[in-house]
């Protein structure tokens, strides 16, 4: 398999290789890093708990893209402007190189992965804003933000609340972080849709 063939593989299937990934990372972070920092073990446990988010999203059901472009930007198109080649970058970026990156980092130093939590907690929260922006009961992502990203995330900020790592909730620079980046997406989305009103 040459380079191009392994990209466009991956281009294809990344969400599928990511809910495999998740449970090496659970497995890993459970039996190794767990019993060696706890608070490391809190920060890194956020990525493959957002791969199964992105498995609702992308997988089962799937069709988050559809979603936005269909229900949200109001388009009768399915695949633009948030086509596949967006959807592949932005997620593997943000979830698979970002957020682990700085899980990472926070071995060095808790400080720099302390806004993850809140990140995940954001997202979940605004996968129930875009179902009360479409009018629908249901999104692509909605269950694991119900069930997986908002209370993890809220656990994980205060457990790092009560074990003296964070001193307040809502006083701090990391919730601006994990809620920027958050508000950083739809504005994307946005500059996306003119771009694609320009072309069209």
């Amino acid at each position: 398999m040459t380079i191009s063939d392994f990209y466009k593989w991956l281009k294809q299937d990344w969400a599928k290789t990511g809910f495999i990934l998740s449970i090496f990372l659970f497995i890993f972070l459970f039996i190794f890093v767990r019993k060696y920092d706890i608070v490391v073990f809190v920060l890194l446990l956020q990525t493959p708990l957002y791969m199964l988010h992105q498995t609702e999203e992308y997988i089962f059901p799937g069709g988050f893209g559809k979603f936005f472009n269909t229900q949200i930007f109001k388009l009768d198109i399915e695949d633009r402007p948030l086509d596949q080649n967006f959807i592949f970058f932005i997620n593997v970026i943000l979830i698979w190189i970002i957020l682990p990156l700085f899980g990472l980092l926070s071995i060095i130093d808790y400080q720099y992965g302390l806004w993850i939590p809140y990140f995940s907690f954001f997202a979940g929260i605004a996968h129930v804003l875009l179902a009360i922006r479409a009018g629908k009961l249901y999104n692509p992502g909605l269950f694991a933000s119900l069930f997986i990203n908002i209370p993890v995330g809220l656990w994980s900020i205060l457990f790092l609340i009560n074990n003296g790592v964070l001193n307040n909730f809502f006083l701090n620079f990391h919730i601006i972080i994990g809620l920027g980046l958050n508000a950083l997406l739809p504005i994307i989305g946005v500059l996306l849709f003119k771009n694609y009103q320009k072309s069209s």
